[in-house]
């Protein structure tokens, strides 16, 4: 029997998961009952905090990174590298579409990852953020106001900060679409495209090619990581 999200945040009253930027997933099993915290996080430094509430929670922590076991086969050079929510990503959207498949994560980075139709995570391109973007604009140049990442509405911006707005979202599609469209060319040509992160639903208005947005996705991954690790499937 698999693993299951119980939820996609725990009970924490000092918001340390997102002070940590982890991805967190609070797993059972569904027959045993057994509980777990099952994390990826890109600041090693949180891994203590979370060792220290899950032993006092009485919880066993599980920590995914690029060399955890997974149901893919891993073909990044070095896996120990590789960011653990980008495999976990990799594993919720195989479970989602099947392989191949490609994942798009937006977030402070805009990741696109691909797997192969045997199931071998390849590895991607990883590109500057939507956000992260504006903010470098507004830091680096003398004349750019810094502005919050939001829908452009056109593509044509008629002011600066709609013109911002314009590049960030609509340009980013383009980067999107291009990746992908590489991508597409070595793992075959129909592979779908999954959309996660906090500027999914934002650049997804901004595509052409057909794709689903899944919010949870590495939440999903995460869980389904676990599970494989416990010997219950994925």
């Amino acid at each position: 029997m698999g693993g299951r999200v119980a939820d996609a945040a725990l009970d924490i009253p000092d918001g340390r998961s997102a002070a940590v930027g982890a991805m967190v997933a609070r797993v059972a099993g569904a027959e045993t009952g057994e509980a777990a915290v099952a994390l990826c996080s890109g600041v090693a430094a949180g891994e203590a905090a979370w060792r220290e509430w899950s032993a006092a929670e009485g919880r066993e922590l599980f920590l995914i990174r690029g060399d955890t076991q997974t149901p893919l086969r891993n073909g990044y050079r070095e896996p120990a590298l590789l960011g653990g929510d980008r495999l976990a990503a990799a594993v919720g959207a195989v479970k989602r579409a099947g392989a191949p498949v490609i994942v798009v994560s937006l977030g402070t980075a805009t990741v696109v990852d691909a797997v192969s139709p045997k199931g071998e995570f390849l590895g991607g391109a990883v590109a500057v953020g939507v956000q992260t973007g504006l903010d470098a604009l507004a830091e680096k140049t003398a004349g750019l106001p810094r502005v919050e990442a939001r829908d452009a509405r056109s593509p044509l911006g008629r002011d600066t900060e709609a013109c911002l707005l314009s590049g960030a979202t609509y340009g980013m599609g383009g980067l999107v679409e291009g990746l992908v469209g590489r991508m597409r060319e070595r793992v075959g040509l129909d592979a779908p495209v999954v959309l996660t992160g906090g500027h999914a639903d934002l650049v997804s208005g901004c595509l052409y090619i057909e794709h689903e947005v899944v919010p949870t996705l590495t939440l999903e991954g995460v869980g389904a990581v676990w599970a494989y690790n416990r010997g219950k499937g994925a």
